[in-house]
């Protein structure tokens, strides 16, 4: 009697996961079948952050060169006054 109550639980279970593992499936399929994956508006954004980091690279570069050279100039002034 119990080995059958746990058969029959062994075969729900079962059951349940291959319900669900097709649910998964159809909702690939449906992504898979939709514009999701050829779509490419978001590309331009992209873009133009990889464009806004580089120019603050650039910018961040630029100022601690500069900010060093600068600093010696005040330091003079400051010396000479």
């Amino acid at each position: 009697m119990m080995s059958s109550v746990r058969n029959e639980e062994h075969v729900m279970k079962q059951t349940v996961l291959v319900q669900h593992s097709s649910g998964l499936r159809q909702l690939l399929a449906r992504v898979c079948r939709s514009n999701f994956l050829r779509d490419d508006s978001g590309v331009t954004a992209i873009e133009y952050g990889l464009i806004a980091a580089l120019i603050a690279v650039v910018i961040i570069g630029a100022v601690q060169i500069v900010g060093q050279d600068l600093n010696g100039v005040f330091t003079t002034i400051g010396n000479e006054l």
